[in-house]
């Protein structure tokens, strides 16, 4: 995220902000014995990002032998005290009990406040969603619960803090792993039991274990349970909090969702999300295409130290960002309640939200906006995902984590579409079905990817899933893994199975193939899957695919802040493409060159411009050109502006301008200042020839700068809404000649307001519930800014 310049640091106060503290020594123990290295965090008592690497750090020290721990318990009574008769030797007694962590959720007012629920036991979760749900039901009414009313349930992001027992885990972990765990036990406290590769080997069972019952216990049963209640379950997963989260992979705590979830939060314009959410965003989607749901939602444009500093310009680019990987169906975080009138902007989830609300300066200008993540969403929606490639990520590390601890991964295709895999999918999910992977859920791939991080540790489940895939036709591309993590796995037979899938001899039947290589696009190209979508000019350009029973739905963007005019080949043929643009909902025929495997088609893209390039019309044409539009533009003569202010927001009733120029320039502080509608009208004169309405010629009104979204009227008659550059409508219907009337309302955003409310002296306009700006922060451009322009742009084929 990118706070706000101007910020006001005092916000952050009460959300532990600042540099953490020095560790302070409070006690230092020797040990005349080897420990496991790291032990508190294998045995998940704290969480780290990357447990392949610590056992990486441990010697090969011997231990104490399993078959020499002796599980003494039943010698314990009541009172606590142990009565056992030792066995000669020497022993050391270890008791080993568990409690509470004590961790509340949060945030909640105090009556809502109380324990975390047990995630790895299923009967817990359930007593604790029942005795929730009828509350809920309780207070609505049964008419007003499931189908109606309050319909959904959603698990945000997964902040409970590490915890790693439950009252049944032993029962669980043998069932789960095939041997009993009491033996190992004492490495839970560091000691080495057999040596140090075994003790880590066993925690690796541990946090597997644990992994496996946070997304079947938990999640699982908040499914069957809202089910049970008629509710849609949206399910978010860690995002890429490993440290302060229970023990699991993300895609699989989201596969019991009906709509998974992920994440975003705001950036700045001209930049890009980071990692870790691209990972979440990509990992929601995935899991939405293997199990074949149609809905991948978001918790959309979040931001932190920007309040409400967002315009709809500035958070089309994030927007498109979502759908680009993955996302059809965004949910804006947040909308707190706004139960009164006179407390604007009012209230918030302190620094943390959009603050999308009925105060909103723009709220009554908000429609064409939302329009346009209606259309991308239903758009988005239609048909199934193409995806040509299958990532196999890893088995220990959540897809959000490893994203932000090592970065996205960097050998993902480009011109290839792909969905990310947990073994979980892999081994449950997958089959062969004429050469291609297909899952349960619908979704089919050319190839299955064994990334970097996947290749370093795989267990030989995983590896045994892998031979089968080769063995019934599969292409498995990828080097081959170096070790394998439990001490349930064998390794002769991991040697073995490597041996097999690797070996130049192919020492197994297979119908399939394996490519040891890790550039996943000259491997689709070795087995003759040209590129998807690919330009002429070798760039990349991010797309999405859908496809419908009667065609293609490709969804590319512009991410950069120049116009960029484009030739891209689409893996379609026998269609002529159109360009769908969800900004005003036109659809356009676009100019093309078909050859035997693709069609190349010719977009110009306006900086941060997205469109659909959409294949549904048959045709034999193998060439359809399209002439340039042509420009002319029109001087115009306007009076003087007069601008009316919203009242009550500290500004006077009107001024009158002279020439456009940003309002947080004028020399009057109320105007400086303002935060809300301000309304212009002025009038111009219009040539007869301009007026006159003629075929394949639209005139153009061009507004120039706006700060930060428009609403034109021409002669009473609504124009249209901007909020994104060009800031340009049509008025080809609406001009007559001679004098014509214009009114622009244009809204700028609250920030002007919440700085000048910081001002000595000033007469307090906003109300929030925490600090926003510093006096001297930096004022937004304001207003109806310019220069208008009249343009016509003359068309050889109607829009």
């Amino acid at each position: 995220f990118v706070p706000t310049p101007g910020i006001d640091p005092t916000s952050l106060m009460g959300l532990g902000g600042g540099k953490p503290a020095k560790p302070l020594l409070v006690e230092l123990q020797l040990f005349s014995r080897p420990k496991v290295h790291a032990f508190e965090a294998k045995a998940a008592f704290r969480h780290v990002d990357d447990y392949v690497s610590l056992d990486k750090h441990a010697w090969q020290a011997a231990g104490i032998s399993p078959q020499r721990v002796q599980n003494i318990s039943r010698f314990m009574s009541k009172d606590g005290r142990l009565r056992w008769t030792a066995p000669e030797g020497r022993w050391k007694i270890l008791r080993l009990g568990y409690s509470l962590t004590g961790k509340t959720n949060s945030p909640a007012t105090l009556e809502a406040t109380g324990l975390e629920v047990d995630k790895f036991d299923s009967a817990a979760v359930e007593r604790y969603l029942e005795h929730y749900l009828a509350m809920y039901k309780n207070a609505v009414g049964a008419d007003l619960f499931g189908v109606r009313g309050l319909n959904a349930l959603l698990t945000d992001s997964a902040e409970a803090r590490p915890a790693n027992w439950t009252p049944d885990l032993i029962a669980k972990f043998t069932q789960r792993r095939g041997y009993d765990p009491i033996p190992w036990l004492p490495v839970l406290t560091g000691e080495v039991v057999a040596n140090a590769r075994s003790s880590d080997r066993f925690l690796s069972d541990f946090r597997r274990t644990l992994a496996e019952l946070n997304a079947e216990e938990h999640y699982g049963t908040i499914a069957r349970v809202a089910k049970r209640y008629g509710l849609t379950v949206y399910g978010e997963a860690l995002e890429s909090n490993r440290q302060i989260s229970p023990l699991g992979d993300d895609l699989d705590m989201r596969r019991y969702a009906d709509i998974p979830m992920a994440a975003m939060w705001s950036f700045g314009k001209g930049g890009e999300p980071s990692a870790n959410y691209v990972g979440d965003m990509r990992g929601a989607a995935s899991v939405a295409h293997i199990y074949g749901k149609p809905l991948v939602a978001a918790e959309s444009l979040t931001s932190i130290l920007a309040p409400w500093a967002h315009g709809p310009a500035e958070l089309q680019p994030m927007i498109d960002a979502e759908f680009l990987n993955g996302i059809n169906r965004p949910v804006i975080h947040t909308s707190p309640h706004q139960p009164v009138d006179t407390k604007v902007p009012g209230l918030s989830l302190h620094v943390f939200g959009q603050y999308f609300t009925r105060h909103e300066t723009w709220a009554e200008m908000a429609k064409p906006w939302i329009d346009y993540l209606s259309r991308n969403s239903f758009l988005l929606q239609q048909g199934k995902n193409v995806a040509d490639v299958a990532y196999l990520y890893g088995e220990d590390m959540p897809l959000g984590v490893l994203s932000a601890a090592k970065g996205f991964p960097e050998d993902v295709p480009q011109r290839y579409a792909y969905d990310f895999v947990s073994a979980h999918a892999l081994q449950h999910e997958f089959s062969v079905d004429k050469g291609d992977l297909v899952t349960r859920g619908g979704a089919r791939y050319k190839m299955l990817y064994i990334g970097e991080h996947a290749r370093q540790s795989m267990s030989v489940a995983v590896l045994e899933k892998l031979r089968a895939l080769v063995t019934q036709g599969a292409t498995l591309v990828g080097l081959p893994p170096e070790t394998s993590p439990g001490l349930q796995d064998d390794e002769s037979r991991f040697n073995t199975l490597v041996s097999e899938l690797w070996s130049v001899d192919k020492t197994m039947e297979r119908k399939g193939r394996v490519i040891a290589s890790k550039d996943i696009e000259d491997a689709l190209l070795l087995i003759g899957v040209r590129p998807d979508v690919e330009t002429v000019a070798g760039d990349a350009l991010p797309f999405v695919h859908r496809r419908l029973e009667n065609g293609d739905i490709y969804f590319v963007a512009n991410r950069s802040n120049t116009v960029q005019e484009i030739r891209a080949a689409f893996r379609v043929t026998g269609k002529a493409p159109s360009l769908w643009r969800a900004i005003d909902g036109r659809t356009r025929p676009a100019a093309y060159r078909m050859t035997a495997d693709a069609t190349h088609v010719d977009m110009k893209l306006e900086p941060w411009e997205s469109v659909f390039v959409v294949f549904i019309d048959d045709t034999t044409e193998a060439v359809r050109d399209l002439a340039q539009p042509a420009r002319v533009e029109h001087e115009i003569r306007f009076a003087p502006w007069q601008v009316v202010f919203q009242k009550e927001r500290g500004a006077p009733d009107t001024i009158r301008l002279p020439e456009l120029q940003s309002l947080s320039t004028h020399d009057n502080p109320g105007v400086r200042y303002f935060s809300g509608v301000a309304t212009y009208t002025t009038t111009l004169e219009i040539p007869d020839n301009v007026a006159e309405r003629e075929p394949g010629v639209h005139t153009m009104l061009e507004l120039g700068e706006v700060g930060d979204i428009a609403e034109v009227y021409v002669n009473g008659h609504y124009a249209g809404t901007v909020w994104k550059s060009p800031y340009s409508v049509e008025v080809s219907e609406l001009l007559q000649p001679g004098n014509n009337q214009l009114v622009v309302k244009v809204a700028n955003l609250w920030v002007n307001r919440l700085i000048g409310d910081r001002q000595p002296g000033a007469d307090k306009v906003t109300y929030t519930t925490f600090n926003t700006y510093l006096p001297n922060a930096p004022l937004r451009p304001s207003g109806l800014i310019g220069p208008l322009q009249l343009a016509e742009i003359h068309r050889s084929v109607p829009q």
